[in-house]
């Protein structure tokens, strides 16, 4: 009995680290993913236990969708590490990236659009901006609009 349990044992821990090493996401489409950590990302290489990809729209992404040409995002600016620029980054991607989290700090609650065809990004920016490039764009998809509401007042 107590091989029975040791066995037992073993399987179960070899299924939780097994378990640990995945890769957990929701696919959006064109290798776009959202990624637990509330993050929106593009993957540029994926194995069974790795995920490389670039940094779209960083943490915390509390509202998603996406149709075939867009994904659609709302994201509250939370001031933590990910807002950091890296001293590895060269000097004209680090001031966009300044420039951008300065305007994600300025307005906390923000709103963005992904062209998932060309790449192209449209954000940080407030409901009212968001509302008028989704109609310029032809933007089908639809967030459900409990999450702004619940985290806006």
């Amino acid at each position: 009995m107590n091989k029975i349990n040791f066995k037992a044992i073993i399987l179960l821990i070899y299924g939780i680290l097994m378990a640990a090493c995945e890769v957990y996401y929701d696919d959006l489409g064109n290798h776009y993913a959202k990624l637990e950590n509330r993050e929106i990302v593009r993957i540029t290489k994926e194995s069974e236990d790795a995920l490389s990809y670039d940094e779209i729209i960083r943490p915390q992404v509390l509202n998603y969708a996406y149709d075939d040409k867009y994904i659609i995002a709302y994201q509250i600016y939370d001031g933590s590490e990910y807002y950091d620029v890296s001293p590895s980054q060269d000097k004209k991607e680090a001031d966009s990236l300044l420039s951008q989290f300065s305007k994600l700090k300025k307005l906390k609650h923000c709103f963005w659009i992904i062209n998932k065809k060309t790449g192209k990004v449209y954000g940080p920016m407030t409901r009212s901006e968001f509302d008028r490039q989704c109609k310029v764009l032809h933007v089908e998809a639809t967030m459900r609009k409990f999450q702004e509401e619940k985290f806006v007042k």
